[in-house]
Order: C-alpha cells, then structure tokens, then sequence
C-alpha cells in the first residue's frame, strides 16, 4: 500500500456518515431567517474533522496502549500494524484537531459563546475516549460519550452557530439523533470484547456480555422511530418509517447472527443507518410538521 492509501485506511471514511446526519438534521432545524450556507459549512467541516480525529486518536492511544494486538478482529490499525508510526498519526491528529479549533472557534465568534464550551468539551472527549491515564472508553462511557456529542451537542449545536431560537422539539429530536450513532460503538465493542476484555479495556460490552449488548442494539437502532407511534402523519411519511424500520430489523438480524470478525461490514452499515435516522427525523420534525 502506498502512503495515501494507509492515510485513507486510517481515517476510515466509512465512520463520516456519523458527522454528517447530525449536522444535517440540526440545520434542518434552524428558524427562518437566521440559516446561513456559510455557517452550515463551517458546521459540517468541524464536525468531519472532529470525527476523523478521533479515529486517529484510537488508532493511536490503542496501539501505544497495547489495546490493539495482532489478533484483532476489526479493521487495520496503522500503529498496530507497523503502517505508520507514532508520530505520523500525532501529526495527523493534530491536523485534524487544527482543523476542527479553527472552524469551531469561527462558529464561536459568528454564533453563540456557549458553542467555546461544547467544543472544548468536544476536543477533550477526542482526546480523552481511548487517551490519558484513565480513558473513559475503559469505563464503559464510550456509548454515553458518542450518544452526547452525536447528538445533543451536535444537534443544538447546530442552532446556536445560526444564533437560532430553539424549538421545544429540537430537543428531542437531538436525543434520538444520538441513538443510532451510538449503536456503531456499539457493534465495534460488541465484536471486541474479548481483546478488550484481555487488554483491561472495560467497554460496555464487556460489563453487558453478548446477549445483553445486542438488546442494547436493538434499543439504539428502534428507539428513534417508536416515538412517531402516537402521531398522525402523512400515508408518505408512514411509507419512510416503515422503510427505516426494515432496514433496523435486517441491521439487527445480522447482529444476532454474526460475531467476532463478521459483524465489520455492520460498521459502515450502522453508520449509514444513522445518516438515514437523520433523515427520517427531518422528515418527522420538519417536513411532515410544516
């Protein structure tokens, strides 16, 4: 493999879909009057680069930690691997994490002061998931962390760069939206738990075991759409639920079925499904409440 194709690898395009829903359901969420192409932009790019980050930031605290072993049963890691060495993915963290301070303190400076404290908050989770002498990963707070910052954070966020008022259903729309981000971490953790578990590393899944963390799956993935039960919508708006449903159910199938190195392409497929919540949520909160 070439150099470009190590970095691509590493970065691990197939997470961005997770950045990406957030983003679009909070400025689906701004007010009249106060959206700004601009503003939606510089959001999208923080966000990007703050989940690249953190897949950087894995891949190296992990192998420094000896987390990562040559038994793994996910995706390359560069350190682990001999890719690429410390310093090339310090380098690239703090690139990463450049970028995402300089888009984010423009945010600041254009939106609201409350978006300095959810970005540092923000920066601190990157480095302090699988970093740092205790890193909360270990703790089993890797799902709560993901749940936070995919969702109330990014979602609200959102609103407060547009200096928009927030709806009273905004907020709920920002917790659901964190459901089934949080249930990519974890398929990654349910998959791992055995390393994990060898390594010290005490994910949630380690502490629930298998069964109960693929209930916890289920929970993640449906819990998004079992809220539109007791509302009246539009036949069309029924049909993308029902859609978004079936894609959970197969998402959940496929979890029940497979372990250890199969459950990978559920990775990707898992973030996809969050892009799609995205969507279905736009269509619940905006669309069909016009």
């Amino acid at each position: 493999m070439n150099k470009l194709a190590i970095w691509w690898q590493t970065l691990r395009p197939r997470t961005l879909p997770a950045a990406l829903g957030p983003v679009m359901l909070g400025q689906s969420l701004v007010a009249t009057g106060h959206f700004s192409w601009a503003v939606a932009g510089f959001c999208l790019l923080c966000a990007l680069a703050l989940q690249l980050a953190v897949n950087l930031a894995n891949d190296l605290f992990d192998g420094l930690a000896g987390v990562d072993q040559p038994d793994r049963l996910g995706p390359t890691r560069a350190l682990q691997a001999g890719l690429l060495d410390a310093g090339e993915l310090r380098a690239g963290l703090a690139l990463t994490l450049g970028i995402a301070v300089a888009t984010g303190l423009w945010l600041v400076i254009v939106g609201h002061w409350l978006l300095l404290v959810l970005g540092g908050l923000a920066v601190l989770g990157v480095l302090g998931y699988s970093g740092g002498r205790r890193p909360y990963a270990n703790r089993g707070l890797g799902e709560v962390a993901v749940w936070l910052f995919f969702g109330p954070v990014a979602v609200l966020g959102s609103l407060l760069a547009q200096q928009s008022p927030i709806p009273a259903h905004a907020y709920l729309a920002a917790v659901l939206m964190g459901l089934p981000v949080a249930a990519i971490l974890v398929v990654n953790n349910l998959r791992d738990r055995h390393t994990d578990a060898r390594a010290g590393k005490i994910t949630l899944a380690v502490r629930l075991g298998k069964r109960r963390t693929r209930l916890l799956f289920a929970t993640l993935t449906v819990g998004p759409l079992l809220p539109s039960l007791p509302l009246q919508l539009p036949p069309w708006a029924w049909l993308a639920w029902g859609v978004t449903g079936l894609v959970a159910l197969g998402l959940n199938r496929r979890l029940w079925r497979r372990d250890g190195a199969a459950l990978n392409p559920l990775l990707g497929q898992a973030a996809l499904y969050s892009l799609m919540v995205a969507g279905w949520l736009i269509l619940r909160f905006v669309i069909a409440a016009a």
